[in-house]
């Protein structure tokens, strides 16, 4: 369980690098399953959340965005600072999605002073590239270029590519105007490498999502506990569905625990109107 959400957040980078937004979109789902199943929510939060913004950003889908804002804020604060450090630089992609730089640079000043303390290069650069776009859009220019310059010169001694095109056509055209001035000489074969991979991208554009994306199942249901849960959602009884499907009633008893499980509800009814909702039952059962 502890490895799930490193392994869905990886996966929904794949599928937004790529332009696979069905794919990318049933990821998400899958990640905040994980979210809602997890006793701590820490790798969720570290490894997903930022992930998880960018997803709904790129879908135009800013209600979902807010919600994680006005849910988040009924929370009882996070202990971990590398914690509310992501959950801090989800909210700024927000900010800058919503034309609101100035909040987003209040908020990423501290954050940069702290990972930088720590040389934690990787969120520096992330945490750069982000300033230099709010600069942009203050339309501080030698700002933004300066901040630019900086990653470009943190990013090339290791030969990051994805952090910067992640980033999109801003930055993209940020590079190309970093790219004409003299004092870039030095990074200019790795500025080249950049502007072409901005190039490689998908052109397909991403599909507007609907607030409340139609609900699937992670762990779906086998043959034999849909038998069970169409006996059930008719209102049979544990030793009813025993003896129509030929079953001793502790199996029953076991395919009952493992249907609520995986539906996420504590009961039957609740099992059956969720049921419905997926497509599970008609709605006349």
């Amino acid at each position: 369980m502890a490895f799930l959400p490193v392994g869905y957040t990886i996966l929904l980078r794949l599928a937004l690098s790529q332009g696979r937004w069905e794919e990318a979109r049933k990821v998400s789902q899958q990640l905040e399953y994980v979210g809602r199943i997890m006793a701590s929510p820490y790798r969720v939060v570290v490894w997903g959340y930022v992930d998880q913004m960018r997803f709904w950003l790129a879908c135009g889908d800013l209600e979902r965005a807010r919600r994680w804002v006005r849910d988040l804020q009924r929370e009882a604060p996070l202990v971990s600072p590398l914690a509310l450090e992501r959950q801090s630089v989800a909210f700024v992609r927000l900010l800058l999605a919503e034309s609101q730089p100035e909040q987003a640079l209040g908020l990423l000043t501290p954050l940069v002073e702290r990972a930088t303390a720590t040389q934690r290069w990787y969120q520096v650069l992330e945490m750069w590239l982000l300033q230099a776009q709010a600069y942009q859009m203050l339309h501080r220019q030698r700002e933004a270029l300066a901040r630019l310059s900086q990653a470009v010169h943190l990013g090339a001694s290791e030969g990051y590519i994805r952090r910067f095109v992640d980033e999109g056509t801003r930055i993209a055209a940020l590079l190309s105007q970093l790219r004409e001035q003299e004092s870039q000489e030095k990074d200019f074969p790795y500025l080249e490498t950049l502007l072409r991979a901005f190039s490689q991208q998908p052109v397909a554009q991403p599909p507007r999502l609907k607030s409340e994306p139609s609900p699937t199942l992670l762990d779906p249901l086998s043959e034999r506990e849909q038998d069970v849960l169409h006996l059930l959602a008719r209102g049979a009884s544990n030793q009813e569905i025993a003896e129509t499907l030929v079953l001793a009633i502790d199996t029953i008893k076991h395919y009952v625990s493992n249907i609520l499980s995986k539906l996420e509800v504590t009961n039957r009814t609740q099992a059956a109107a969720r049921a419905r909702a997926l497509g599970l039952l008609s709605q006349e059962e």
